[in-house]
């Protein structure tokens, strides 16, 4: 593939023993996006090859598969991104990246309306937010409702009331922005990750918009783990620190 290809856009998709959602995430965007330009980015943390066999089945063109050796006994959605994010930046022409989860939680039927919020409103940052008025948030477990709702909260208070979903990962990005923030060391692999390379955005005072959108609670698998919640909290109290005397 030579990066004088130019894109829309690319579509970066973290997937983890993601097999069985594949098929169903290839109709949903063959659906609504079959006559848009666009590059696919999988990163695949997956301890074996099902989920990189069914992406080559079903998906035929443009896109890459970024196989990563994942060691920790946590989610390192954050780092996946991130390399994801990197690999995009050296090797594809494109003038946004979007981020989505593979379990349609972020459908693709939004993306296109946050595209064109991106670039309408000269935005380096567009997030699909479930706390906007109009916004459909389904089968979401009370716990996770209670975290995200906590933690947007308390950024509000300490960094900015602007934003009505700090925890939300379906993101579009300007390329200018992604060549930014790619250069940060990554202190956090957690998905708490997502939430310090906002608060950076928002220091380095981007441009930042917002969409609604419909969140689908799918995937069991992508639910936080009662074994997980003290680092999260941790690695949450460290980040809220960093960027509050950075």
């Amino acid at each position: 593939m030579e990066k004088s290809k130019n894109f829309t856009f690319v579509i970066l998709i973290p997937v983890y023993h993601s097999q069985d959602l594949i098929k169903e995430l290839y109709n949903q965007i063959l659906k609504y996006l079959q006559n848009e330009n666009f590059f696919i980015c999988f990163v695949d943390d997956s301890k074996n090859n099902e989920t990189l066999e069914k992406i080559n089945f079903y998906f035929k063109s443009n896109f890459f598969v970024l196989k990563r050796k994942k060691e920790e006994n946590f989610s390192t959605r954050y780092s996946a991104s991130m390399e994801g994010f990197i690999w995009i930046k050296k090797n594809i022409n494109s003038k946004y990246v979007v981020e989505i989860d593979a379990d349609l939680a972020h459908h693709p039927k939004d993306i296109m309306k946050g595209l064109k919020k991106l670039s309408e409103t000269n935005a380096d940052l567009v997030i699909g937010s479930k706390y906007q008025k109009n916004s459909i948030v389904k089968n979401r477990p009370i716990s996770r409702k209670f975290i995200s709702k906590a933690i947007t909260m308390i950024c509000q208070f300490l960094f900015s009331k602007k934003i009505s979903d700090y925890t939300n990962t379906f993101r579009f990005y300007s390329m200018e922005l992604v060549k930014d923030f790619t250069l940060n060391k990554i202190i956090f692999k957690s998905p708490i990750g997502h939430l310090n390379n906002l608060l950076y955005i928002i220091k380095k005072k981007y441009n930042i918009k917002e969409i609604e959108t419909e969140y689908v609670e799918i995937n069991n698998e992508s639910m936080i783990k009662f074994s997980e919640l003290g680092k999260y909290l941790y690695d949450f109290l460290r980040c809220i620190f960093i960027n509050m005397t950075r």
